[in-house]
């Protein structure tokens, strides 16, 4: 069982204990664990096995005896009572957006409701109307909302594919033989959503690989087993394919397997054009049929007269163009980082100090930090006003003066409310380093008074950055109307940075408007949002985002000297 699978059951607890309305300090607890564990690092087996798990912020002893009985098992004995409760099969209500756990067992009580067919067909016969405090507009959105959710059944994102991914490499590299092994298809590419794995192994051990493979504990069911193929399903759903190849050919089915097939068209068109044949088993010319390449992938795209292609850019959106030009992008890296622009403490929703979250950024090598908390529109979150924001802009300065070697800048997380209005004053907001503002309310708003909306908040010369600019939930929430485009034109006359939020569930800005944005010429800040220490780590899937967009280092604020990104956070007040 990983990290995943054992947050996903505290997950389910939750959503029973909460659809019973029960102890919210029991439902908050579970929570806060699924959280904490998802995000962990460190593999909760090891921690465990060390003895160590309960040194977790937010496990004490009763959590870390079931997640040691989840390792040992697979389940744990209250989870199996939960499964078991008139509640449970209510949980799938939950992902469809806009049903929260009272308005779930509401429809379940009054009109039978239990699965999320037996919600769509009573939306479609308009027997929500009978119920009260609901409507023809409630139908439609909770219609929309299952329409959002079918299409992401099967999707993973990138942070739980990947998780699996490596767990999964880590098992068969310890196996003798194995000389070289890679993640291959969408997942190389770094695409937001996953629906499968592809790995792709050197090995002269293929049946201790494959026994290996098709026997790992996280395997639900094995697909196929061959010789040198195997697919598996695993218990959370994801399929896993895995392959054998030579080293002769390994290059050029690392090239194939990866994709994307609109890039893989497009190399087989060029080959041809040149006399050669590109497959997955190497390139050869088409006259002679010897093979000239395929043992490396810079041999492959050096036959075909092409520099190497990074995988993020392989969608046959303009990296042949570029690639033909000499001018691929040189793509920003994890390394490139020196700081991370978005976070929240205790001071509002946050699980860590400034100091502790200090402290962990340092350890990452940064040399500074934003401290972004919500400001008081965010109620749930329990945003600041200006007088509690005045006197934490004084607490994070103190705890810079404490800190070595990282700079604690003081900031705010801002909401532009619907006018376009910021919810706090000028007067407080000019005391802080740096100001993003975002949207957290009124999604449902019109494409038009949106993007004014943004756009006068934006106007406003104290903010630096847009954080999470189309508010969209991978899988969970659609970005709210907005027109991006117009949305770039006033950030660049504004000189304010769009947030590319690296939070593996938003990754907002999405890759193409990454690319329009620096098109325009408009910066990037590539921040994680995090809400916990450990979230600092997902800055990398920002990265991979930010690769995908064509980002180079000079795009993206955060890679700049604390020097010289003071400069650009006061070029508006001059």
């Amino acid at each position: 069982m990983e990290n995943i699978d054992i947050a996903r059951i505290f997950d389910d607890i939750a959503d029973v204990l909460e659809l019973k309305d029960e102890n919210p300090f029991r439902i908050r607890s579970y929570r806060r664990a699924a959280r904490v564990i998802h995000d962990m690092p460190e593999d909760a087996k090891t921690l465990v096995a060390e003895g160590r798990i309960t040194e977790v912020r937010g496990i004490g002893k009763g959590l870390a005896e079931k997640i040691e009985d989840i390792i040992k098992t697979g389940t744990t004995e209250f989870y199996e009572e939960i499964k078991q409760d008139a509640f449970f099969h209510l949980t799938e209500l939950l992902n469809i957006p806009g049903i929260g756990p009272k308005l779930a067992v509401k429809l379940n009580r009054e009109i039978g409701v239990e699965t999320v067919d037996d919600l769509e067909e009573a939306a479609v016969k308009g027997k929500l109307n009978s119920l009260e405090g609901m409507g023809e507009k409630i139908e439609e959105k909770i219609l929309k909302g299952i329409e959002q959710y079918r299409r992401s059944t099967g999707r993973f994102t990138i942070a739980d594919a990947i998780t699996y991914a490596e767990a999964i490499m880590k098992t068969l590299k310890a196996i003798k033989g194995v000389s070289r092994i890679d993640i291959a298809g969408s997942l190389r590419r770094m695409r937001e959503t996953i629906g499968d794995v592809d790995i792709l192994v050197i090995s002269k051990s293929a049946g201790l690989i494959m026994d290996a493979f098709t026997s790992l504990d996280s395997v639900a069911d094995v697909l196929a087993k061959g010789d040198t193929k195997s697919s598996v399903l695993l218990r959370s759903g994801i399929q896993v394919d895995l392959r054998i190849l030579p080293q002769a050919s390994y290059g050029s089915a690392l090239h194939y397997f990866t994709g994307s097939k609109d890039h893989n068209v497009v190399m087989r068109d060029r080959g041809k054009r040149m006399g050669l044949k590109v497959s997955e088993y190497g390139v050869f010319d088409t006259k002679s049929e010897k093979r000239i390449a395929g043992k490396t992938e810079k041999e492959v795209f050096r036959a075909v007269g092409l520099p190497f292609i990074s995988p993020e850019l392989r969608e046959n959106s303009g990296e042949f163009e570029a690639a033909d030009r000499g001018t691929l992008p040189h793509l920003i890296e994890l390394d490139d980082i020196r700081g991370d622009l978005q976070m929240h403490t205790k001071a509002t929703d946050g699980a860590n100090t400034v100091e502790e979250m200090a402290r962990y950024a340092k350890g990452l090598g940064y040399e500074y930090i934003a401290i972004t908390d919500h400001s008081k529109a965010v109620r749930v979150a329990g945003g600041l006003d200006d007088k509690e924001l005045a006197a934490h802009i004084k607490a994070i300065r103190k705890a810079n003066d404490k800190m070595d070697g990282i700079e604690i800048l003081s900031g705010v997380e801002v909401d532009i409310l619907k006018d376009g209005r910021l919810d706090i004053s000028d007067e407080v907001l000019s005391e802080c380093d740096v100001v993003l503002a975002a949207v957290h309310s009124g999604f449902t708003m019109p494409r038009d008074e949106m993007t004014e909306r943004i756009k006068r908040g934006i106007g406003n010369p104290l903010v630096n950055i847009l954080a999470h600019p189309t508010g969209r939930i991978i899988n969970e929430r659609e970005p709210y109307e907005i027109d991006i485009e117009e949305i770039i034109r006033e950030a660049k006359t504004q000189h304010v940075a769009l947030e590319l939020n690296s939070y593996p569930n938003r990754l907002d800005l999405k890759d193409v408007h990454c690319r329009a944005a620096k098109d325009a010429g408009v910066k990037i800040s590539t921040n994680t949002d995090s809400h916990a220490d450990l979230q600092l780590r997902n800055m990398r899937y920002g990265i991979a985002t930010a690769r995908r967009g064509w980002l180079e280092p000079d795009d993206v604020i955060n890679t700049y000297s604390l020097a010289g990104l003071k400069k650009f956070l006061a070029g508006r007040r001059r």
